[in-house]
């Protein structure tokens, strides 16, 4: 029992020393090191690992952008399939999509621009080369369909291997496909975790940062988050805050 509360207790202040980091590195650090970023009329295509990384990453600057009237398509990789829900892995796929296109569809994009790729959730890294052959030719079916002139995708080292892994497909499919376009990377899992001091020693190396200021949307992407309820009880509140401040970073390399 009394190990027990020294693990909570550790627990709980690690949680609030992460809270405390964040809020140091969304609110001034960051900001102060990005250049503006003005949101475009151009086409975006938007590359999310799981369903709700794109939200959570991107999902002011999708809603800013269909409020402008731009096109915006979602490409999803994973099927979600893994969850620490009590359901069949069949039935938190298609939980999952419907969330998927809820949540877009708060934030203005359709139902039809929306995709499925359906590779293994958590095992990206563990498909077969037919598989990932695949899986790049679908990408390069979509771009060179829509032909996007901006893409957003998760940041090459986000921490997550599902996540480094969309952005290596993405960028094999970009190459196969010709296509040229802008692409900014958002993160997830990258700074959770990281000391203040190695992330100041490593944000060069990072790519360039960019600042979106989403304060006008912001209640819009709130609302496209709460619509991930199979998600919810896996996120401290520590980690899910930094989402929900009034601007968005992105990075370019």
């Amino acid at each position: 029992m009394y190990l027990q509360k020294i693990s909570f207790l550790q627990g709980k202040l690690s949680n609030i020393l992460q809270f405390i980091q964040a809020e140091i590195l969304f609110d001034w650090i960051l900001p102060q090191k990005s250049q503006p970023l003005t949101v475009t009329q151009k086409s975006t295509l938007v590359f999310s690992p799981h369903q709700d990384d794109e939200t959570l990453g991107c999902g002011g600057l999708i809603a800013l952008k269909r409020e402008l009237g731009v096109p915006v398509k979602v490409v999803f990789i994973t099927d979600g399939h893994k969850s620490y829900l009590d359901i069949k892995p069949e039935d938190i796929v298609q939980v999952r999509k419907q969330e998927a296109q809820e949540a877009l569809n708060i934030l203005g994009v359709p139902s039809s621009d929306i995709y499925f790729i359906d590779q293994p959730d958590g095992e990206l890294r563990q498909i077969s080369d037919e598989q990932q052959l695949h899986t790049i030719n679908q990408l390069v079916q979509i771009l060179q369909s829509f032909q996007p002139e901006e893409i957003y995708v998760p940041h090459q080292k986000d921490k997550h291997p599902d996540h480094e892994a969309t952005y290596d497909l993405v960028k094999d499919a970009l190459n196969k496909s010709g296509i040229k376009v802008q692409l900014f990377q958002y993160t997830v899992w990258l700074f959770w975790g990281m000391p203040l001091l190695l992330f100041r020693l490593n944000l060069e190396k990072l790519g360039q940062s960019y600042v979106v200021s989403i304060k006008s949307v912001l209640e819009k992407k709130q609302r496209a988050f709460q619509v991930y309820r199979s998600q919810h009880h896996i996120f401290a509140r520590s980690f899910i805050g930094r989402f929900f401040k009034p601007t968005e970073i992105f990075f370019k390399s």
